[in-house]
Parts: C-alpha cells; sequence; structure tokens
C-alpha cells in the first residue's frame, strides 16, 4: 500500500510535484479554482475542488487518514492557515514552499518544513555562476553540502585527501569519469575531479573555491583563528596578528592564557580600535604544554609563537627546545613572529629530507593572497659529506615545488646555494620578510647531524612561518 500525500495547490509548483510522487505516493491535489484543477490534472492522483483553509474540505480530501500534507498556494499566509487546520486533523508531517521569510516564524512554530522558494532560486543560480552545486534540499538545506568541480590550476591537485587537513568539513564523495569513488585519506585528488564536501556553512563556500577555483583562501583550511599562547610578550606579537587578520582570509585573533591570568586593557582597545574581534581564553593548566593542549581543541588558523633564543645543546643537536616541542603539537602553521611584515620577500626553504609539499603550497598561497615575490632557496651539501644520491633526491623535490608553482601560474625564483645549511639560510634571511620551513615532528638530532629546521626557526633574521609535517 502506497504513503498517502495530500497537496493543497495546483499551481506550477504543486503540480510538479504532484507528477514526482504520484508513481509511489497516493497523491491527491486540492484546489480551490475548478480550472486550475481541469488544466493540470495527473494521472493516477485525486484531485478535488475546494478551499484548502477549511477543515472541512480537507476531511473530504482524506485529510483525516494522511499524515503528510504540503502547501503550495504561491501565498503564504494562506499556506500557514492550511497547515494550522491540518495541524488540528493529526496530520504529522506539514511541509510548504515558502515566499516571505518574514513568514518563517509562523512555519516554524506549526512544525512544518519549508523550501524558501528564493534561497533555493539564488543557490542553483549561484551554482551556475561559480560551477558548483549547493545543495538546498538535502540535510538542513543551509549549504552544509556543495558539489565542486576540479579547476586545472586548483590547489589540491594531486594532494591526498589526509594532506588537506580537514578539520570542519570533509569530502563525502568524489565522481571521476562518470564513475563514483569512495573516499579515503588516501584518495589523490586529480583535474575535473567532481568533489562533494560537507561541512558548516560559514566556511564551505571558501572551502568550495579553495578545492575548485584554486583561489587562495588561507588559513581556513586548517581554521579560522590568529591564536597566541601566553601574554608574556604579546605587545610584541599584536602588529604580526594584525597584519595577518587583515591580510589573510582569518577573521578572528585569540589569546590563550594560564588560568587566573587577565588581559592587559591595552591590548583590548588596540583590537577594539582596528576592528578586529578578540577572545581571551584561561586554559585549564598552567605551562607552555598546558596552553598547546587548550589550543589544540580549537579552531586554529595560525599559532603565533615569540622568538626564543636556541640553548646550546639545542644548537648542536643534543635538545629540542620548547618551541620545536609546541610545534610537534600542531598541524596547523606556527609563525614565529619577529616583525618583518608585511611579507613582500618570501623564502621557501629546500634544505633536508623528508620535505612536505604542503610548506610549499603555505608559501604560494600567501604569495597569491598578499602578493610579494616567492624565491625557493635550495641547499646543497658536498657529495663528500651527503653523498650523490640526497643531492638527486633534492633536485627531484625541487622540480616538485616548480610544478606546483606552475599550476597557479605562479613565478618563483630558484636560488642554487652550496655549503651548510643552517649558515647559508640564516645569511639569505637578512634580505627577506618572511621564511617558510616545512618541519618533520619529532625528528631526531645528534651531534654529529644537528636540526636543521630546528636551528632556522630559532636563528633566521625574520619571521618564520612552520609548516609541521609526519
Amino acid at each position: 500500500m502506497k504513503p498517502r500525500v495530500l497537496i493543497v495547490g495546483m499551481g506550477e509548483t504543486g503540480s510538479h510535484l504532484a507528477s514526482r510522487l504520484c508513481g509511489n505516493w497516493e497523491v491527491t491535489v486540492v484546489d480551490r479554482d475548478a480550472e486550475a484543477i481541469e488544466g493540470r490534472a495527473l494521472s493516477g492522483c485525486h484531485h478535488h475542488v475546494g478551499d484548502g483553509t477549511s477543515a472541512l474540505v480537507l476531511r473530504r480530501a482524506g485529510g483525516e487518514g494522511v499524515n503528510t500534507l504540503v502547501a503550495t498556494t504561491g501565498d503564504d499566509e494562506t499556506n500557514v492557515e492550511v497547515l494550522r487546520v491540518a495541524r488540528e486533523l493529526g496530520t504529522e508531517n506539514l511541509y510548504a514552499s515558502m515566499r516571505s521569510a518574514e513568514f518563517e516564524d509562523h512555519y516554524r512554530e506549526l512544525g512544518a518544513q519549508v523550501v524558501d522558494r528564493h534561497l533555493s532560486c539564488s543557490a542553483l543560480l549561484e551554482s551556475r555562476i561559480e560551477g558548483r552545486t549547493v545543495a538546498t534540499n538535502i540535510g538542513l538545506g543551509e549549504g552544509e553540502i556543495m558539489e565542486v568541480q576540479v579547476l586545472a590550476n586548483s590547489s589540491v591537485i594531486g594532494q591526498r585527501l589526509a594532506d588537506l587537513s580537514p578539520r570542519r568539513w570533509l569530502v563525502g564523495a568524489v565522481y571521476r569519469d562518470g564513475d563514483l569513488i569512495v573516499p579515503h585519506g588516501d584518495t589523490v585528488i586529480q583535474e575535473g575531479d567532481r568533489v562533494l564536501i560537507i561541512g558548516e556553512p560559514e566556511i564551505l563556500s571558501s572551502i568550495a573555491t579553495h578545492i575548485g577555483a584554486g583561489e587562495s583562501e588561507f588559513p581556513l583550511h586548517y581554521g579560522t583563528k590568529v591564536v597566541a599562547l601566553g601574554t608574556a610578550g604579546l605587545g610584541g606579537l599584536l602588529g604580526e596578528a594584525q597584519h595577518l587578520l587583515s591580510s589573510s582570509a582569518a577573521s578572528h585573533f585569540e589569546v590563550i592564557a594560564a588560568p587566573g591570568t587577565s588581559l592587559d586593557p591595552e591590548i583590548r582597545t588596540c583590537c577594539d580600535e582596528s576592528g578586529f574581534s578578540l577572545t581571551f581564553v584561561n586554559a585549564e593548566s598552567a605551562g607552555p604544554l598546558g596552553l598547546a593542549a587548550e589550543a589544540t581543541r580549537r579552531d586554529v588558523g595560525i599559532l603565533l609563537l615569540p622568538p626564543e633564543p636556541l640553548s646550546l645543546w639545542s644548537r648542536i643537536g643534543l635538545a629540542r627546545s620548547s618551541t620545536v616541542r609546541l610545534v610537534d603539537l600542531f598541524s596547523a602553521p606556527v609563525l614565529v613572529a619577529r616583525g618583518t611584515f608585511p611579507y613582500e620577500r618570501i623564502v621557501l626553504t629546500l634544505a633536508e629530507l623528508p620535505w612536505s609539499a604542503a610548506a610549499a603550497q603555505l608559501a604560494i598561497d600567501l604569495v597569491r593572497m598578499m602578493g610579494g615575490h616567492l624565491t625557493l632557496a635550495v641547499v646543497h651539501q658536498p657529495e663528500l659529506v651527503v653523498g650523490a644520491q640526497l643531492r638527486q633526491e633534492i633536485d627531484d623535490t625541487r622540480r616538485v615545488a616548480e610544478r606546483l608553482a606552475s599550476m597557479y601560474h605562479l613565478s618563483i625564483q630558484v636560488e642554487e646555494l652550496e655549503g651548510n645549511p643552517i649558515d647559508v639560510l640564516v645569511r639569505r634571511s637578512e634580505d627577506c620578510d618572511l621564511v617558510v620551513l616545512p618541519y618533520k615532528r619529532r625528528r631526531r638530532s645528534s651531534l654529529t647531524r644537528p636540526d636543521v629546521a630546528q636551528n632556522l626557526i630559532h636563528r633566521v633574521r625574520c619571521s618564520a612561518l612552520v609548516m609541521p609535517h609526519d
């Protein structure tokens, strides 16, 4: 036996809906206009002439025995009255086509589910213009589900889904050459893929842009906030935080401090005057690791740290600094801020392996969003020290970075440097505004082979943006 549905309103929407449902439902259509009923009569549907706001009419149309009713009269006031009468008759599932958002509360009070005609139409037009599909009739219907095509210059081509570090969104399906691919972390995105993404509506449009058109939305694929740990030295970080908020897609500045700590009123006043949103949070535990533990539970797009002197033991590879121990805990970029903004001269380093293409993507996103000039500094050590194979692997990795930049039609200057990578890159940093450093978490170092990235994080002369990787 088919489920029964009553549709009140035999206009364009009502007649099309009845046509779609009549195969699997027992459909009864009600309209006060006999000509509308006669002109759009559908085979397989029941038709009843009468005023759908009348309880008597709905009863005669079978309204007392139906548990689903749809109001599509074209007038919100009439729709609401139809639904009110249907609710009194015991109809459980109520739906309506809404023309004006002014009536949304009235529909909600009746427990009805509505389709906003204007929202649906605008979403469809947006999907045609932007080259993406926005689902307004699936899930919540609030734009939390989108389908986007991966274009030739997209940043995600060739990347595994796991490398995209999704936090407030995920990929639900990939359509490729007419086939459905159920995605997992190792699924690699290709040009021309249609990707179904699901996530929080307020960020999903930006994520769709990042995946599809390749427009830089840094740092939204990590998080929305610039986050600082502790209040010590916070005044020295404020200028760089404000620069990031004004020149990137980050939308909020958050300070996480020890229990019982208060924020300097001048800091809050400065943020208010600059028009930046600021949140102050007291962590549950004190100490750098306690603050970091709190931060890992929050929406970190960029972690902001003050520079820290490097101890002798850390410099020679016998200890790890507190800064790199913090970096180990995060998947988002970490900025060691030295105030050398704006970032007009950006240097991406390639000095040791393994090397993460995520660092190259990070540098490219920054240049595309903020402008400036990108240089890839490739450091070769003597073959007698590292062997010919490592030198070849460095060259192969350089070509990966160059190809990635070319995908965005971005010019990247390559500098081939020779010598000790720490000394060479520290000197190179004197003539740039930002160094982008790939950093392998928990890398082992020794007296004969100190951690290059750890040394550079502490010793470069400009701000250092660290991209952690495993």
